[in-house]
């Protein structure tokens, strides 16, 4: 017990003695006469006046001890240990209502940390990027999508100014805006960074119970994939409505001049049919490449095929029997170099598909006289089967867009050679659906290697 407690116990024991003693005193004063009977129970009735005035001080003391540690402990958060509850009945009342209180606040401490830790799930598993800001301007709370988007170090930043956090002017005056506008913002924002990403920003104002601001919430969404899709569709209609307007109008122009009486001059209608004929089919390669452009995006993914393990030199031999005609009139050699032994499951007729086009545009681009070379060889976790021609070789800013739809690198000379355009997306699509990918490596006046990378499966 401290000083204080053992003085105000002694203290109290004092009046309590003096009080008892007073009325021995008065009789000594008033008769001068007093037994050792009587001074013995006065002087008795003194110590046990005293005794009990120190015990119930030390009872009492030690309750209200009680009590103060049970409300420096709920003061620091901590409700599990409540106080124990004292013989006095008004002390009793006291800390019954304290321990109540603690059991209540312990529930709701609870339900709010159950709370923030389902938002701070909710935030981490968001793909949009959520920055809280306060009226002062200073950072609360950011997700890691949002770290990412604005390139925000794993620091720590809360607290700290939105100006030292986010370097990007165009977001800042965004947030500055949504900050005092009372109404919900949004707007597109473009990083010009490597790569360059496109965001959707949307920024609404946080109120207080009185209507007055407490920040600013701002939500980033990456629309940089979408804005690309969106690119590639158009890109895509404006190329398959060219690649298609093209037989068409021919196809249309040659029957009204047959129909306007060139089908009664039999050179006319010999030459002119040809040449519909020839535009229909090219309509009909292209229908086809299409359809089996929607049936591999259909099919979902290598799960989707059916497949059996097959040895890939067969393959590769049934692909240059397949375009050993068109090697033969250009007086291009055909070669190819692959292990026996190689045998992975896919499915045999795409495969033998994917093959054939690699060798086809190989043939197409090569000058007569040059060679191509089919290879198959293990490259790691992956068989690499690569086509390889001796042609003028590639561009470096054609590479990245070889594969998509309609995409030609020198558009004249492809149609004259007849393709379509879809050739090397089919072989990407192939590849795609077999677990594997596609790469293209190229230089100018060396030729081109295309190569398919497939994971053998079991």
């Amino acid at each position: 017990m401290s000083g204080t407690g053992w003085g105000r116990l002694a203290g109290l024991g004092t009046v309590v003695a003096i009080l008892a003693a007073i009325p021995l005193l008065l009789e000594v004063f008033f008769s001068g006469d007093v037994s050792r009977a009587s001074v013995v129970t006065s002087l008795a009735s003194v110590a046990i006046a005293v005794g009990g005035g120190v015990w119930i001080s030390y009872r009492t003391e030690e309750a209200l001890r009680h009590v103060e540690e049970a409300t420096a402990r709920f003061a620091g958060g901590s409700f599990e240990e409540l106080v124990e509850l004292p013989p006095r009945r008004r002390l009793r009342a006291l800390t019954d209502g304290l321990n109540d209180m603690a059991m209540q606040l312990q529930g709701r401490v609870s339900a709010l940390s159950q709370l923030s830790r389902e938002q701070d799930a909710i935030l981490r598993s968001m793909t949009e990027g959520v920055v809280t800001v306060d009226s002062e301007g200073k950072v609360r709370r950011v997700n890691e999508a949002a770290r990412t988007l604005l390139g925000v170090s794993k620091a720590y930043v809360e607290g700290r100014p939105i100006s030292e956090i986010v370097h990007h002017e165009e977001i800042r005056r965004f947030m500055q805006d949504a900050a005092s506008s009372m109404v919900p913002k949004t707007g597109t924002v473009m990083l010009h960074h490597d790569p360059e990403t496109i965001l959707d920003v949307y920024g609404s104002p946080l109120f207080q119970d009185d209507g007055s601001s407490s920040g600013t919430l701002i939500v980033l969404r990456d629309m940089t994939r979408v804005h690309k899709l969106e690119n590639v569709r158009r890109d895509f209609v404006a190329n398959v409505s060219h690649e298609l307007r093209t037989p068409i109008t021919s196809i249309k122009g040659f029957a009204e001049t047959l129909l306007e009486g060139a089908m009664h001059e039999p050179e006319s209608l010999r030459k002119f049919l040809g040449i519909i004929s020839k535009h229909a089919e090219r309509l009909h390669a292209i229908f086809n490449d299409l359809l089996t452009l929607a049936r591999l995006e259909a099919g979902g993914g290598e799960d989707q095929i059916e497949v059996a393990t097959h040895k890939l030199s067969e393959i590769v031999r049934e692909a240059i029997d397949a375009c050993a005609a068109s090697a033969a009139a250009k007086s291009i050699s055909l070669s190819s170099s692959v292990e026996d032994d190689i045998r992975i499951a896919v499915n045999q007729s795409l495969m033998q598909q994917a093959f054939v086009n690699l060798i086809d545009n190989a043939i197409k681009y090569s000058d007569a006289g040059a060679s191509v070379s089919v290879s198959v060889e293990r490259d790691g976790e992956f068989v690499r089967c690569k086509v390889a021609d001796t042609g003028p070789g590639i561009e470096p800013t054609h590479l990245p867009r070889l594969f998509e739809r309609f995409y030609r690198v020198d558009q004249g000379r492809s149609r004259q050679m007849g393709g379509t355009g879809l050739g090397l997306a089919i072989v990407k699509h192939i590849a795609q659906v077999h677990g594997g990918r596609v790469e293209v490596h190229s230089r100018l006046g060396e030729g081109s290697v295309f190569s398919i990378l497939l994971r053998p499966r079991s």
